[in-house]
């Protein structure tokens, strides 16, 4: 809190000194809406956002970070989402792959892909082009991606340091391949965050944090609802491109938790594409026809994919799911099929996440210190007792993302 002008001064004499030092978090009442966790900000930002908000992308307002300043940095992030931007300038930009604000901002923030091609990433880009606008001081949004390609996204990386960018945020597709640039970077004083937990190697000093829920407990979880509804018998784990983190990091934890009559009898790599996800499981379903279980992060991707390939083999898509991301598309397959043999459990899709490396690293450049990793608490849903179907959304969306519906619609009509 900067007082250093006359009017401040005297603002500061009118005010008790005890009064400055109870900036302490408190609640208050916010009508029938619920209640808004609120306090007082600093480095440019308010440590607040309504219950409602909070509701809506995590499912519980109380499922915030616990560290205090990850949770203040959640608070600003999240809240900011309810300020009004303009919407055709976000959508032209989003189609665009980045733009001028014409704010005349000084400040240039990238977003920077390895893969950008599913509608879980195109979502987070929204999210970053929204939550970006909502800063006077950025006048230009950056966004890049490299099509899977690995040697692509080091390119595009330095591509953004070399146009001297002030904030980098990215998911890292390739994991500590990545390294060498998110160095670069830090060398070059651009602060560096990850979403969807990209935990990459030394967060906090080869680049500033990762964001996300611990995938480890998301494993963990997972397994406890295999040894619940499987119990014992086959299962297979899904992931995105080989060696991303976000993958590694649920199936390294979840097989171990295992009840040991659970068998992983396969694991395989999707990139987080729905044709591939009907290709592999088409395959280990010839395999294994008595598999019983699925973990994965990507519920439209088994939407799709994954009831294509059982139709395909003629077989009733009876399974238990446990999902990362919480597409409506995914909820309204488990509808229509009304299969009570198919069991569904989810997170939320992370993608507000993305605002909230973006407030870190803005923070960062105006000297606050960020936390090197930033932790969602987990709560996986179950669908048969709350569903992801949220009317009036595109199948292709999350409904716990905070992008308007409205925006939501003409992104995907």
């Amino acid at each position: 809190m900067h007082l250093n002008n006359r009017r401040s001064r005297r603002w500061l004499r009118a005010v008790p000194v005890l009064a400055l030092l109870a900036v302490t978090l408190v609640v208050v009442a916010a009508g029938q809406g619920g209640r808004e966790a609120t306090q007082a900000g600093g480095f440019g930002e308010t440590y607040k956002a309504k219950s409602s908000t909070l509701k809506k992308t995590l499912f519980n307002a109380k499922l915030l970070p616990g560290n205090k300043m990850a949770r203040n940095i959640a608070l600003a992030a999240l809240g900011r989402a309810e300020k009004k931007v303009n919407l055709n300038l976000a959508l032209r930009c989003w189609k665009s792959n980045g733009c001028n604000t014409g704010t005349g901002g000084k400040l240039k923030v990238a977003y920077v892909e390895g893969f950008g091609e599913n509608v879980f990433r195109q979502m987070s880009k929204m999210e970053f082009i929204l939550q970006a606008l909502t800063y006077k001081q950025i006048g230009r949004i950056i966004y890049t991606s490299a099509h899977s390609n690995p040697q692509q996204a080091l390119t595009d990386f330095r591509a953004a340091i070399s146009q001297k960018v002030d904030v980098i945020v990215t998911y890292p597709d390739f994991g500590d391949a990545m390294l060498p640039v998110f160095r670069e970077a830090t060398r070059a004083k651009i602060p560096v965050a990850t979403y969807a937990w990209g935990y990459v190697s030394n967060p906090g000093k080869d680049y500033l944090t990762v964001v996300g829920e611990d995938t480890c407990r998301l494993g963990k979880a997972y397994a406890k609802v295999m040894n619940t509804y499987v119990k014992s018998g086959k299962i297979a784990f899904l992931g995105g491109f080989p060696g991303n983190p976000l993958s590694l990091g649920w199936q390294k934890c979840e097989k171990p938790a295992l009840n040991p009559n659970i068998d992983v009898v396969a694991t395989e790599a999707t990139n987080w594409d729905p044709s591939k996800v009907q290709e592999v499981v088409a395959g280990i379903l010839a395999r294994h026809p008595d598999i019983k279980g699925w973990s994965y992060e990507y519920g439209l991707g088994m939407a799709q994919g994954g009831l294509a390939a059982y139709r395909a083999a003629g077989k009733p898509f009876n399974a238990v799911l446990t999902l990362r991301t919480d597409d409506v598309g995914m909820g309204c397959a488990y509808k229509r099929l009304k299969n009570k043999n198919l069991r569904v459990f989810y997170y939320t899709s992370g993608n507000s996440q993305i605002r909230v490396a973006l407030t870190a690293a803005l923070m960062k450049l105006k000297g606050a210190k960020i936390p090197p990793q930033i932790v969602f608490p987990i709560q996986l849903q179950n669908e048969a007792k709350r569903t992801q179907c949220a009317k009036g959304y595109p199948e292709e969306a999350s409904a716990t993302s905070l992008i308007p519906l409205s925006l939501l619609h003409k992104m995907y009509p």
